[in-house]
């Protein structure tokens, strides 16, 4: 059997993953058809003598990606190679051989980087970095969307990545959230790659030769993140991959596509005559700032020449309303109650004297209540003190305050006295009536 063949072992049920013998046919608990699971002998092959295949990690419509290892130098590799059920298709082969030719051409940090081509048992592969990370729609899934500030920062770096390729001739023709990969690289967190540039489009400026793989009215990407030219089959500029961009920024900030119906169909009707619904409406919770809003819905614009004109025009734009949030953020740290101390090497005040005079200064404000306590006692005990001028000061008299009205022996008196004349009165009363109790 050639090597990177699949051999049949055993069936599985792919409802509830149980798995079961070749001769069974459906599964026992839910009653689905049964799949049969091949063994990929791809595993442990060796690649031109130096990638060693370890483990799938991802499979898509054309190819299937390994995690690898370069031999000799211990290296961690991701291994992109095609299905073999399309190794005998020219246009899928061509097309990738144009995605090596692309990422070929590309050296930004922001990119992930490939490291070598090349073909096994007729399939051709790509040899990549291999990322530990997650990517940006896997936040937004987990997370709902993505802090503001923190957007911002991720989509500088993706936008000066596409920017990159843009001056190189690549369009990417295929931006979406699970094609922003975040890793953690020297140090640094939230470090932006943009990976997949499968259906990558070389222009005549990238000094490679595009073999016209797609044709006018066909249509290639993930459509709620398409550009409305893009839907309608026309041909590309770098202002598709711009709109693209833009939802990209709606969806992280909001934690919703842009533009979504119920079918592909109905989204890519959106995508060209609908506009997205404002920030406060459909996130009211999140108070969004308005300048972001105003740059990711340029980015969407439907007409070409209403976007920016440019990945670097889109990049400033972001890079701006950063530094106009990071200085609208009010400070954490504690303000100094000491201000204008120059340093004690240019003749300004010494910092453990400043911290001395402070403290004397404390002490004062802890002396002020004593210094009333004293003026209270001399009122009380009729203390006199004298002044520097030998004169004693006035002393003002204290308000003290009206007693109630029944601590006075005379209101005592009075009641008293009518308290009788009501009780006398009334027994007289009760006398003449003949009233008993």
């Amino acid at each position: 059997m050639a090597e990177g063949a699949k051999k049949a072992q055993k069936k599985r049920c792919p409802k509830c993953h149980r798995e079961f013998t070749l001769q069974s046919v459906i599964c026992d608990a839910d009653s689905t058809l049964l799949m049969l699971v091949q063994e990929d002998t791809l595993i442990n092959a060796l690649l031109a003598e130096k990638y060693r295949v370890l483990n799938e990690i991802g499979r898509g419509g054309m190819s299937v990606v390994y995690k690898g290892v370069q031999e000799f130098v211990d290296r961690e590799v991701a291994i992109k190679i095609l299905q073999s059920q399309l190794v005998s298709d020219p246009t899928s082969v061509k097309r990738f051989q144009q995605e090596a030719q692309a990422a070929s051409l590309l050296r930004h940090e922001n990119i992930i980087k490939m490291y070598d081509f090349g073909i096994h048992d007729g399939r051709p592969y790509l040899v990549m970095d291999f990322l530990v990370g997650e990517s940006l729609s896997d936040i937004i899934r987990r997370d709902n969307q993505v802090e503001c500030e923190r957007a911002i920062k991720i989509f500088i770096q993706a936008t000066d990545a596409l920017a990159h390729a843009h001056r190189h001739g690549v369009i990417h023709r295929d931006l979406k959230s699970s094609n922003i990969m975040l890793v953690d690289e020297d140090g640094k967190a939230d470090v932006a790659k943009v990976v997949d540039f499968g259906i990558a489009k070389l222009l005549p400026n990238s000094g490679r030769q595009s073999q016209n793989l797609t044709q006018t009215g066909e249509i290639f990407g993930s459509p709620i993140y398409m550009s409305p030219e893009q839907c309608m089959g026309h041909i590309l500029d770098a202002r598709s991959d711009i709109y693209s961009m833009g939802t990209m920024a709606y969806e992280s900030l909001t934690g919703y596509p842009a533009l979504m119906g119920k079918t592909i169909v109905e989204t890519m009707e959106m995508q060209v005559r609908e506009t997205p619904k404002p920030f406060a409406e459909i996130r009211p919770d999140l108070q969004l700032p308005k300048e972001v809003e105003t740059i990711v819905f340029r980015a969407l614009e439907k007409k070409p020449d209403n976007r920016y004109q440019s990945m670097e025009e889109f990049r400033d734009a972001l890079v701006h309303v950063g530094k106009i949030l990071a200085n609208r953020k009010p400070s954490s740290s504690p303000r100094s109650t000491i201000t204008n101390m120059a340093p004690a090497e240019k003749g300004g005040q010494d910092l453990s004297k400043a911290r001395i005079n402070a403290g004397a200064d404390s002490m004062k404000l802890k002396e002020a209540p004593s210094s009333v306590q004293s003026k209270s006692m001399q009122i009380q005990t009729g203390t006199q003190i004298k002044d520097k001028t030998g004169t004693v000061p006035a002393v003002p008299k204290p308000n003290v305050p009206a007693k109630p009205f029944y601590e006075s022996p005379k209101m005592i008196i009075i009641l008293v006295v009518v308290l009788i004349l009501v009780t006398a009165g009334g027994f007289f009363a009760m006398q003449i009536t003949g009233t008993k109790f």
